[in-house]
């Protein structure tokens, strides 16, 4: 797979994180219980990060980040 094409794929999953955490937030204030509301959003904060992280997975393919390790939480 080229890297270009190996890119869109990842920009799809970012996008569909994000479309799910979207979806969440409008269930989010319908919930009954608080630590239900609790959960829902920690899942759409890690659909935050999932779609985020994905991204930079896609501009390392195509040599766009900023830095090699963009995005790892790794120091030098």
């Amino acid at each position: 797979m080229e890297p270009e094409e190996l890119k869109r794929k990842l920009d799809v999953v970012a996008a569909t994180c994000m479309q799910l955490s979207r979806e969440l937030q409008s269930i989010d204030a319908q919930l009954s219980l608080n630590m239900d509301r609790t959960e829902i959003r920690e899942i759409i904060g890690n659909l935050h990060w999932a779609a985020e992280n994905t991204t930079v997975l896609g501009l390392h393919q195509v040599g766009e980040a900023l830095e090699d390790n963009m995005g790892t939480g790794l120091n030098g």
